[in-house]
């Protein structure tokens, strides 16, 4: 899924995703690896090839972003 985080405020989607790993732990791809152009660095992949329960811890601790 890509998800939009333009509204985080960062310059670049590269920027985005370190930022998500450092707060939360979750790793996330930069969307400028889908884009030829730069809508790419509006969004972050996530994957959910993952058991339920970490979905769900990776859900709890996304929500940090949040404030």
């Amino acid at each position: 899924m890509l998800a939009d985080v333009s509204r985080l405020g960062f310059a670049t989607a590269r920027e985005a995703a370190m930022a998500i790993l450092e707060r939360t732990g979750v790793a996330t791809v930069p969307g400028s690896a889908f884009y030829s152009d730069r809508e790419g660095e509006r969004f972050v992949r996530l994957c959910f090839a993952k058991e339920d329960d970490v979905l769900a811890e990776a859900c709890r601790r996304l929500e940090r972003m949040r404030a």
